[in-house]
């Protein structure tokens, strides 16, 4: 990372209460994934530091995870935790290949259709089973869209911009 530059925590999951009497938590995690790929997460503290923990087990749970973090050793510093967003660094996320995206680095984007003067944003992302959904709001107008080079000419993650197809918000009825 470049002198100066600050590290980049990203927002995967939330603790959502203890499991157990050892201090293992309970993560809910941001991703169709049964497991946590990473060896460690970070809890951010209520001077905006974040503070590591070392992962030295994990269990899968229904809808969840169990975690073992070094340095928690009771079911209640488990519990205190609770509520807490995981966070994990930018540099830890595997690379992309070409046409793959993070859902972070599209939400925010600014959506066009070549021949419309009225940009949207991409407010969300949905996983749906099939294929990802975008919910893109256009003037106050929320639309939800198919994540799918059906309906996207180009993805401009520089630009931070997405590039509808020609007609795309004329099929999903957007004036």
């Amino acid at each position: 990372m470049p002198k100066g530059k600050k590290e980049e925590f990203i927002p995967v999951g939330k603790i959502v209460g203890a499991h157990g009497i050892r201090g293992n938590v309970k993560l809910l995690y941001f991703s169709h994934l049964r497991a946590f790929p990473y060896a460690e997460l970070y809890l951010k503290e209520p001077g905006g530091a974040f503070r590591r923990y070392g992962i030295t087990h994990q269990i899968p749970l229904k809808g969840t995870l169990a975690l073992t973090l070094e340095g928690i050793a009771s079911r209640d510093e488990a519990q205190s935790l609770s509520g807490k967003l995981v966070y994990c660094p930018r540099n830890h996320f595997a690379q992309t290949e070409k046409d793959e995206y993070y859902w972070i680095d599209l939400i925010g984007m600014m959506v066009v259709e070549p021949s419309r003067d009225m940009p949207g944003r991409l407010k969300a992302m949905m996983e749906t089973g099939g294929t990802d959904v975008m919910e893109i709001e256009f003037d106050g107008k929320e639309v939800l869209i198919p994540f799918s080079f059906e309906w996207i000419d180009d993805i401009s993650l520089e630009e931070k911009r997405l590039v509808l197809k020609e007609g795309a918000l004329e099929f999903f009825d957007v004036h």
